[in-house]
């Protein structure tokens, strides 16, 4: 525990020096990797904020640096090895210290958002630009299922498809952590809703607000003869350019949201050269969080638009196995670690 001396400012990097558990890896792989070490707590610079971690959540981006997969990962994260060792991003908890320079937050508030990385741990340090606060009406749980799934969900919806009311949207993977926001943020926007799920989803892409539910197992939505506006893909199945019998010729975007690193990087290049002289438009989400963002998915939930879809919940010492669970898709929402 923090004593009570360490819940305040710190002026020098000397005022701190005591040990929390957090989990590191120190080389790329899956699970077996991650391992759960004491460390030195750290102590946030000038413009950061120190926050002891209540809850944390999965997204792909966990594994996929967990396991240096696609190849670019590692151009950014080391080549051959981690060149930092803390994972998780999405994190909800309450503040304990502050940077000298930080002006937007106090020691006791409790706040939510993402951490660059060290999220899987007692506490983490992150800028105080990537948070905000949490109401007291919003569990930490909640929060902490927001930051990366539901501000991905808002910028394909809003800014890349700029959905409408009326208009007809597909959205592929429906009930993930980023396609169960999708899929009530598009009902929420006046869309017409049909949800791409296996048999085990069918409820619950219903329950999310679906006006059609299609088991991939059993139709092929492409031989459907539908049209379709917008097609929100969070998975990248199968090749972007079979969701051209869905487009509509006369104005339609095609948006990769998430896929395997294999299919991922060439997708790169082919979507901005599919959409050349074409008006099916084919892009890419590039996902970019601010404060902005985190303020509304609140406002999302808080007025009901959306509510965080939670599958599963870890404790802190399962981590490992939640992160294998959460490797392995499927899931319906998301994966919570509650410390």
């Amino acid at each position: 525990m923090m004593s009570a001396g360490l819940r305040r400012s710190f002026t020098s990097l000397g005022e701190m020096a005591q040990k929390m558990q957090a989990y590191h890896y120190y080389k790329y792989g899956g699970p077996e990797e991650m391992i759960l070490k004491e460390v030195d707590m750290p102590i946030p610079a000038d413009k950061e904020v120190l926050v002891k971690v209540e809850a944390a959540s999965f997204n792909a981006m966990d594994w996929r640096i967990m396991r240096g997969d696609p190849w670019l990962v590692r151009l950014a994260m080391g080549l051959r090895k981690p060149a930092k060792p803390q994972l998780g991003s999405d994190l909800a908890g309450i503040v304990v210290a502050v940077g000298k320079k930080v002006t937007q937050f106090k020691v006791d508030d409790h706040v939510f958002g993402t951490a660059r990385f060290g999220a899987f741990a007692e506490y983490a340090c992150t800028p105080e630009d990537r948070l905000i606060i949490k109401p007291r009406s919003v569990s930490f749980e909640d929060a902490a299922a927001l930051p990366i799934a539901c501000g991905t969900a808002i910028q394909a919806a809003v800014h890349y498809a700029n959905i409408q009311p009326g208009q007809k949207v597909l959205i592929i993977g429906s009930c993930g952590g980023v396609g169960s926001f999708c899929t009530q943020l598009a009902k929420s926007l006046g869309a017409h809703v049909t949800a791409i799920c296996r048999t085990g989803n069918v409820d619950m892409a219903k329950s999310l607000g679906a006006d059609e539910v299609l088991d991939y197992t059993k139709e092929d939505v492409c031989k459907s003869g539908n049209l379709f506006d917008s097609v929100l893909d969070t998975g990248l199945f199968r090749s972007m350019f079979n969701y051209k019998a869905v487009m509509n010729p006369e104005g339609s975007t095609y948006l990769l949201i998430g896929g395997s690193g294999d299919k991922f990087v060439p997708a790169l290049v082919q979507a901005p050269l599919a959409s050349i002289f074409s008006k099916r438009k084919f892009s890419i989400v590039n996902f970019e969080l601010d404060q902005n963002q985190l303020q509304k998915c609140l406002e999302l939930v808080e007025s009901g638009k959306v509510k965080p879809a939670i599958c599963r919940r870890y404790k802190f010492d399962e981590i490992p196995t939640a992160m294998a669970y959460a490797e392995k898709g499927h899931m319906q929402g998301k994966v919570i670690v509650s410390m």
